[in-house]
């Protein structure tokens, strides 16, 4: 059995994962001639291009996607059963969303750790994760638009919903005009035709979100020259409750804001879902003891905290 030079694999392999030689370069600490070296020395044995190079980066090619789609399962391989000969403890590699990182997953993940101390985590937050990229880790929490209950909806390869995303304009206490009820004053919440009078904030440069409710809500016209983008969630929730604008926020992000009363629904209407979180998984490591204990522990923490939010009436759909 003859096999292709080893190093070459290797370099091969990591240039896949990021689609880059840069990276990979900065990953085996190696230059960017190297990478590029070893990959040109596996395309001669070969006799045929295994990257496709473009004007802003490389792809693979199909010759190149079905040898990485062998040597990234079988370098993973190697790293576990090396891990358990010298007595090492396996590390959990996650790619998540950053969003879903920073207002879900991190407040929580102290959990898991004070469970499985024995399980380290390595953890990648990716703003739009790719699907050559996911196979670098054990597995991906993705974001996906579309809402999973429509028949319509398809479920990424291999993945799993973890919840739902419902969202609701919302903003500071402060941002509405205030009206008084009794004795108490309250924010006064607009009507869906009144938003076009007012700045919206995008969790994204091209406000996909703010574009599918409002054509899910009713055709409901929208300020969008005038909105405030952003590239994260958190960063616009944050503008929201220092009173700049209305946020579409995903209420498992603001359920402790809400709860608070840093944030309130800015228009009288009910959540909608527009898209869902899944746990996407090779099937080669699926079965992995901390895969499968992290998946465990995933998906229980999330089914309480659905229970907790359904205890609280500004969130419930």
């Amino acid at each position: 059995m003859k096999l292709p030079p080893m190093t070459a694999i290797r370099h091969f392999t990591a240039a896949a994962s990021h689609l880059s030689f840069k990276e990979a370069a900065r990953e085996l600490c190696v230059t960017e001639g190297a990478i590029s070296r070893q990959i040109k020395l596996l395309e001669e044995y070969f006799g045929c291009a295994l990257f496709l190079r473009l004007h802003r980066g490389v792809q693979l090619s199909d010759e190149g996607r079905k040898l990485y789609d062998v040597t990234d399962q079988a370098l993973f391989q190697i790293a576990q059963v090396s891990d358990e000969i010298l007595g090492g403890v396996s590390n959990f590699t996650l790619s998540v969303t950053t969003s879903f990182a920073i207002r879900w997953l991190m407040p929580r993940l102290s959990g898991f750790e004070a469970l499985y101390p024995n399980i380290p985590i390595n953890l990648q937050t990716v703003t739009y994760p790719g699907t050559v990229q996911s196979r670098r880790f054990d597995a991906s929490i993705i974001y996906q638009l579309g809402d999973p209950s429509d028949k319509t909806s398809t479920v990424p390869e291999n993945g799993e919903l973890i919840m739902t995303e419902w969202l609701l304009p919302v903003c500071a206490p402060g941002y509405l005009e205030l009206q008084t009820v009794g004795n108490d004053h309250i924010s006064k919440t607009l009507l869906l035709k009144d938003l076009k009078n007012h700045r919206v904030i995008f969790n994204e440069p091209t406000g996909r979100d703010w574009r599918s409710w409002a054509i899910k809500s009713g055709e409901v016209e929208l300020a969008l020259d005038r909105a405030l983008k952003f590239e994260h969630d958190d960063t616009a929730i944050q503008t929201a409750v220092a009173g700049h604008g209305i946020a579409l926020a995903n209420l498992a992000y603001v359920s402790n804001e809400l709860s608070l009363g840093s944030l309130v629904p800015a228009v009288a209407c009910k959540a909608l879902p527009i898209g869902a979180h899944y746990l996407v998984t090779e099937k080669s490591k699926a079965r992995l003891p901390h895969v499968e204990t992290f998946r465990e522990w995933l998906m229980t923490t999330v089914e309480r905290f659905k229970a907790e939010i359904a205890m609280q009436p500004l969130i419930k759909q």
